[in-house]
């Protein structure tokens, strides 16, 4: 009987999914800033890799994955914005092996140009209606004010944005389809709801870090309101939570136990389950 289908989280929204003799990666942000806890894999430690799929082009997203494209040969999957060998927009199926598929979905980037609170209880509102050129702006700041930060995580920041980039260059949320079940990656907290209406994933590996984005306007209410809305539109199974644990030493991760505690609760659409650094879940079989 073939092993199961399993998966692995790496900190921030890194994954590795192991299905049907294949090594596939979602983001490959392994070696991380100073000062931030180890995720329990650096680049150099990954020996196989069929395929890494990039949900854009920020530096803990798309940092590692050249680096693991270049150790194992790897397929690179991502947007035009990012170091390719595999372009995608939103729309293609990536064949991955003989019953290995990964469907690519136009997503949304959280909305870094707003307000967002670390306690998924607490509820945001406004800054609604910003135009283009404002939004960038304020992106623009915050990377400028991050990279500013004493040596070391300040520098090693800078050097990173050289091989990645400060724009997105376009949100991609990813579907694992195997002979066994599907999962659904979203590397960033947004999501268009026409998009992921119907999905049901068996599984839903959910960004909940920053202010949500829905449908490109910043999403008015909690974080843990937002969870309870994106399970009721897209119906998984199962949802675990990533990018909330800690993205620059000092600051603090995303507490998530509220958002955790309404899908913990009677009548809730979906079961809640959590990761830990570096420890295979099954996800099918």
């Amino acid at each position: 009987m073939s092993p199961p289908t399993t998966v692995e989280w790496f900190g921030t929204a890194t994954f590795r999914v192991r299905d049907a003799g294949l090594d596939l990666f979602f983001d490959a942000y392994l070696d991380r800033l100073p000062g931030l806890e180890p995720v329990g894999l650096s680049t150099p430690e990954v020996h196989k890799a069929e395929f890494v799929f990039v949900s854009h082009a920020h530096f803990d997203h798309l940092y590692g994955a050249e680096a693991i494209a270049t150790r194992t040969g790897a397929t690179v999957v991502c947007s035009p914005e990012s170091a390719q060998l595999v372009v995608v927009t939103g729309g293609e199926t990536v064949r991955c092996g003989p019953t290995t598929t990964v469907r690519v979905l136009p997503s949304l980037h959280s909305c870094l140009f707003a307000h967002s609170e670390v306690d998924t209880a607490l509820p945001c509102l406004g800054d609604l209606d910003l135009s283009a050129q404002a939004r960038a702006a304020k992106v623009a700041d915050l990377f400028s004010l991050l990279a500013s930060a004493p040596a070391p995580a300040g520098p090693a920041l800078v050097a990173m944005n050289e091989q990645c980039s400060r724009h997105d260059g376009g949100q991609l949320a990813y579907l694992l389809v195997t002979t066994r079940g599907s999962m659904l990656v979203s590397g960033s907290a947004g999501y268009w709801r026409g998009i992921f209406d119907g999905l049901r994933p068996d599984v839903a590996l959910l960004s909940l870090g920053g202010r949500p984005n829905v449908d490109g306007e910043p999403f008015q209410g909690s974080s843990a309101q937002y969870v309870l809305e994106q399970a009721q539109v897209l119906r998984p199974g199962r949802i675990a939570f990533c990018h909330h644990d800690p993205l620059f030493p000092g600051l603090p991760g995303t507490d998530v136990d509220a958002a955790a505690a309404a899908l913990r609760a009677g009548g809730a659409p979906s079961e809640y389950f959590a990761f830990e650094y570096a420890t295979p879940v099954t996800l099918f079989g």
